[in-house]
């Protein structure tokens, strides 16, 4: 159990990058010499969430992640994007939209 145990939290933190990579926090996608429009970084966010949804699907194939495993990372998850200062709301989202994916979603 324990090494399950660390393979979800290995998962959760290369998720947890990927995320941060692909969607930045609002106030960190305005920074620079040049703001971005809302539009500007809805699209961003957009093609971000692509890359993580992607990125976690992956993750699963590759893992071979159950069911109890895919809730056990997407817990995980939502606990570092929250402490990462991602708004609730938009944590909430994507969980929802990954869990979703997770049980619906076709397998490949």
């Amino acid at each position: 159990m324990a090494k399950a145990q660390g393979a979800i939290q290995d998962i959760c933190e290369r998720l947890t990058d990927v995320f941060r990579q692909a969607v930045p926090r609002q106030q960190e996608a305005g920074k620079g010499p040049k703001r971005l429009s809302e539009k500007q970084v809805a699209s961003t966010s957009e093609s971000g969430l692509k890359r993580f949804f992607e990125a976690a699907r992956i993750e699963r194939e590759q893992n071979r992640l159950g069911v109890i495993s895919r809730a056990r990372v997407a817990f995980g998850l939502q606990q570092r994007l929250l402490s990462a200062g991602y708004p609730p709301a938009l944590v909430k989202q994507v969980l929802f939209a990954m869990l979703v994916s997770a049980f619906v979603g076709k397998k490949r």
